[in-house]
């Protein structure tokens, strides 16, 4: 699995969000726009976080990781917001307890034989502190890539 090929700078955010629903939003309205992602994709994403929550409280950061069954989806790829100040999410396995998420990797993966690999990518990158504040540091698109290019070549993913 080629891990880089999910990311392209066209789906980095640095968002201003009020709540989960307007990342969701924010984030699909231009996934949408450039053709990941199908219509039905943003009323399946929230209709989905309500039943499995996606938060996850990693040691420092707050972070969620959305997403959706691969009917939704035209083309693999994974979204990811920075976000100025956090947004609750349900905790993942834990639905009394909220997360107030910082980073959140939405994502849109077409094979369902890869989202267990791709999840499991992703945890890795989420439980490294240093890469994840690099990530919520960043100064802009460019520098989020190669943080997690520079991740995923080191796993040789």
């Amino acid at each position: 699995m080629n891990f880089d090929a999910f990311f392209s700078k066209d789906l980095v955010f640095f968002l201003n969000a009020s709540s989960q629903e307007d990342v969701f939003k924010q984030m699909f309205h231009r996934m949408y726009e450039q053709g990941y992602v199908k219509e039905s994709y943003l009323n399946a994403l929230s209709e989905r976080e309500k039943v499995y929550p996606t938060g996850i409280q990693t040691e420092h950061i707050g972070v969620a990781i959305p997403h959706t069954d691969s009917i939704h989806v035209n083309k693999e790829s994974i979204g990811v917001a920075v976000l100025e100040k956090p947004v609750s999410f349900i905790h993942m396995g834990m639905e009394e307890h909220t997360v107030e998420a910082e980073i959140i990797f939405m994502l849109a993966i077409q094979k369902p034989e890869r989202q267990l690999g791709v999840l499991q990518v992703i945890t890795g990158l989420i439980q490294n502190k240093v890469l994840l504040q690099s990530i919520q540091m960043a100064e802009n698109e460019a520098a989020v890539i190669a943080i997690i290019q520079e991740y995923s070549q080191k796993l040789n993913v």
